[in-house]
């Protein structure tokens, strides 16, 4: 185990075991098609003086993903195993955040940047060059990063910072107080929904209030408060005490209602913060009609979101961090973008247009959810 090249290929071997990498190749081309050629240039493209935004945007997720991927995997009982090995540390380390940075960093993050890169130079912003060289530095910059990320998480892990506290099976019938409990406790769930809501707010107050992005990238960047993924694993999540559930006389509609509000209560200050970046930024250019229109979407995407994982829950899982990598999350991220996306046109046409239209949306995606096959078991 003192090879390097084993410990590496048993970390990949994990880390992608059960993966259709032809999926994976055709959600991150579809992406990338809608990018650079569906989406205006002028939402995406970026100047010589954004690329410093992009640079640090790219380090800031791949410092949220590693970090989450280290965090469940110190649960992992496999990884207490090998990290009881006689493994050197750094090795461990490099290996583990090279074999990250190909899973998530490299698929999941470099396809956008090397799109929005593309798009900048087509359009005449940035020079090829001057493209390539920044789609290196954030290449380099994110493999840094994760090393920098999971080294703070086994540093922590190993001197008794981070500590993991046993399951309760104790079931108590104020769902929305249970809710709020088991998120502040499992840091694999509290770490992904804060990581990721301070990502989007780092990266929009460094394009909108730094490298003051245009009206049009400020949109675009508000939408991806949609793509929030806490409530689509919430009724996911109860795969453990899920059998209990069934057999306790209790309300489905009360504990929808609880995982509702509770979904709510956590999303609205990611986009109160949102909307007040971009207020502050261009206080004549977004009015509080603005602010409708996202709390409208809030309101109705989060619905989806729920209603989604209600009627097809994933269990099969194992650790917290598996319910988010599951195929569905293209599905949930396809129907969140597409109902905020309307406020994209928000500097020309009515807040009721874009109302009704997200309205509309939602009806249709509520209505092909219910008439759609049985709950999805499959990884």
């Amino acid at each position: 185990m003192n090879n390097p090249a084993s410990l590496f290929q048993v970390l990949l071997l994990d880390e992608t075991k059960n993966k259709r990498w032809s999926r994976e190749l055709f959600a991150i081309a579809a992406v990338m098609a809608v990018i650079l050629f569906v989406i205006p240039a002028p939402y995406i493209a970026l100047g010589l003086q954004s690329l410093g935004t992009l640079l640090k945007g790219t380090m800031a997720a791949a410092l949220y993903l590693s970090a989450l991927s280290s965090i469940s995997k110190v649960r992992d009982r496999k990884y207490k195993l090998l990290l009881s090995l006689p493994v050197d540390k750094r090795t461990f380390i490099f290996q583990y955040a090279l074999v990250l940075w190909i899973k998530t960093y490299a698929l999941r993050v470099m396809p956008l940047v090397l799109s929005i890169l593309a798009a900048s130079a087509y359009s005449g912003r940035l020079t090829l060059l001057q493209s390539v060289l920044a789609g290196a530095a954030c290449a380099i910059a994110g493999w840094a990063a994760s090393i920098v990320s999971i080294g703070a998480v086994l540093f922590a892990y190993e001197r008794g910072f981070l500590r993991f506290p046993s399951r309760r099976s104790s079931m108590k019938f104020n769902w929305l107080k249970r809710e709020f409990v088991r998120f502040a406790s499992d840091k694999v769930l509290l770490v992904n929904h804060i990581g990721y809501s301070l990502f989007i707010l780092f990266f929009l107050w460094n394009a909108v209030m730094v490298s003051d992005a245009d009206s049009e990238l400020a949109l675009f960047l508000l939408t991806l408060l949609s793509s929030c993924s806490t409530p689509g694993v919430l009724f996911s999540y109860e795969k453990p005490c899920r059998e209990l559930l069934l057999s306790l006389p209790v309300s489905v509609k009360s504990l929808f209602a609880g995982k509702y509000i509770f979904s709510l209560a956590i999303t609205l200050p990611l986009y109160a913060a949102a909307y007040a970046i971009v207020r502050a930024s261009h206080p004549a250019g977004y009015s509080p009609g603005l602010l409708a229109v996202m709390l409208c979407s809030l309101v109705l995407v989060t619905f989806i979101k729920l209603y989604y994982d209600y009627k097809r829950p994933n269990l099969n899982w194992s650790h917290t961090r598996q319910m988010f990598e599951h195929k569905r999350k293209y599905a949930l991220w396809a129907m969140s973008m597409a109902v905020s996306a309307t406020w994209m046109v928000y500097s020309y046409v009515s807040i009721l247009v874009i109302i009704v239209a997200q309205l509309f949306l939602t009806w249709g995606f509520l209505f092909a959810i219910r008439k759609g096959e049985a709950p999805d078991r499959a990884t």
